[in-house]
């Protein structure tokens, strides 16, 4: 049994893919007896991505710093905004975000201090950050520097100098220079997509002997009768469809032309998609009605990235349910990411293309839904058990 310590700059109870991605860990972790501190900043339950109902094992540890946001204080910062004027403050915004690295976490950095100090008295073995955001990676590398005993393993999903989401106009040659100040201090560090696995050892040569790959872990589903009444085949895309970053308008064009199938689109983005007769579009929703829509799917969407080597969790997330996963490649990595996963037999691979995917929709009526079985090989238990101890 290990007493870890797990870093957030992001509240743990927010539904973002690294937080799902941590969460399951925890659980996992805390199955394996392991002793698990998650050091996490108060949550504002206003944000879109605050999850009142998420999971988490009882006998993990939470220990909050920073402090509440009180409803006085996010009126009075609004107040402030408004007085300053709307345009005054777009502006002042555009220009800080074309230079900003971390997004707003990192406002937590500034209590690096006073969690290094709760982890230093814990007396800890195990040192774990995750990212996204990536400022958790800044706090870690503080605690390591003043706790030089700890083993610290870092986990990443989207890389620094590689992250394709990414508007800054902040060199690349600057950025990497940051991002190996924050490799620097892990023992280990993990990266969830292979390929970004091979391209980070060739970037950074000298750290290459500390990285390893480890797929993001899932859960294993319990297999669940849909609610729906209709007998039509049911097709959802659930998570974000940001254009710059994957490119949902040829799933949806083919979705327009397939009025054999309901189907389901639930995320936010900046594409303006309109609902039709048989095809529902919905914004943002929380986690409880989420799951309501996932019950009554017969096939999940996953779309890749429009570029870089990234792979979406839900990829993996999806892996441990019965549903059948309908795999839409896209980018330069597209092949390379179809001959990874083609070897579990799990999904459903097609090009991101309208004519392509509407011919696997028709597939879906001739032929039937193929019967899928969670796989294991993703089971969250066993990816834990490698996190800690993989060399």
């Amino acid at each position: 049994m290990k007493k870890i310590a797990i870093v957030l700059t992001q509240p743990i109870e927010y539904s973002t893919s690294s937080m799902i991605r941590c969460r399951t860990i925890v659980n996992a972790l805390i199955q394996q007896k392991n002793e698990v501190i998650c050091l996490s900043p108060y949550a504002d339950t206003t944000s879109k991505y605050y999850d009142s109902s998420f999971k988490i094992d009882p006998q993990t540890t939470i220990i909050r710093y920073g402090h509440v946001i009180s409803y006085n204080e996010r009126k009075k910062s609004q107040s402030v905004f408004n007085a300053l004027g709307t345009y005054f403050v777009k502006l002042i915004y555009c220009l800080y975000k074309k230079v900003d690295l971390f997004g707003s976490s990192i406002k937590n950095i500034k209590y690096k201090k006073q969690i290094c100090g709760i982890i230093s008295k814990s007396n800890v073995d195990v040192l774990l950050t995750f990212s996204d955001p990536k400022t958790s990676h800044i706090v870690g590398g503080f605690c390591k520097r003043n706790n030089p005993n700890l083993k610290y393993i870092q986990q990443w999903g989207d890389p620094m100098s590689l992250d394709i989401s990414s508007k800054t106009i902040v060199p690349r040659c600057i950025i990497k220079n940051i991002e190996k100040k924050l490799l620097k201090y892990a023992d280990r560090i993990c990266y969830v997509s292979p390929l970004t696995l091979d391209s980070q050892k060739k970037i950074f040569e000298c750290f290459a002997n500390r990285m390893f790959f480890l797929p993001t872990p899932c859960l294993m589903y319990e297999k669940k009768t849909s609610s729906i009444v209709s007998k039509k085949v049911t097709i959802g895309y659930f998570g974000s469809y940001n254009s710059a970053v994957r490119d949902l308008r040829p799933f949806y064009e083919a979705a327009c032309n397939m009025n054999e199938c309901n189907f389901f689109i639930v995320g936010d983005s900046d594409l303006k998609l309109r609902s039709t007769e048989n095809i529902r579009v919905v914004d943002r929703v929380p986690h409880e009605e989420l799951e309501m829509y996932l019950n009554d799917i017969d096939v999940l969407v996953c779309l890749m990235n429009n570029r870089g080597g990234q792979i979406p969790g839900k990829v993996y997330h999806y892996a441990g349910s019965y549903k059948e996963i309908l795999f839409i490649k896209d980018g330069e990595y597209g092949e390379e990411i179809e001959t990874f996963f083609s070897q579990y037999n799990r999904y459903t691979f097609v090009e991101n293309d309208s004519e392509k995917i509407l011919k696997t929709f028709r597939n879906y009526i001739e032929k039937g839904i193929p019967k899928r079985q969670p796989l294991e090989h993703f089971n969250a238990y066993y990816i834990a058990n490698d996190l800690l101890n993989k060399t």
